[in-house]
């Protein structure tokens, strides 16, 4: 396995983790319900960049360069 994999595979986890972690606070802390919408906006949020960066990337078109031929 490359290293450039294991530092993803590593970050994921703890990102998961983490995330895991603060919502368990987050519901003793502010309630149920209150994190329900919290996480429906964070996903809202995540799939409105997702698609925006796909769009963008879609209209990004390749530049081809072309030489004149010379008169002569």
């Amino acid at each position: 396995m490359q290293r450039n994999q294991a530092q993803v595979i590593a970050v994921g986890l703890t990102s998961t983790l983490a995330s895991i972690s603060i919502g368990y606070l987050g519901v003793q802390i502010f309630g149920r319900n209150t994190m329900y919408i919290i996480s429906t906006a964070m996903l809202g949020l995540g799939t409105g960049g997702t698609i925006g960066q796909i769009l963008v990337e879609k209209r990004q078109q390749q530049v081809i360069v072309c030489k004149p031929k010379d008169a002569g």
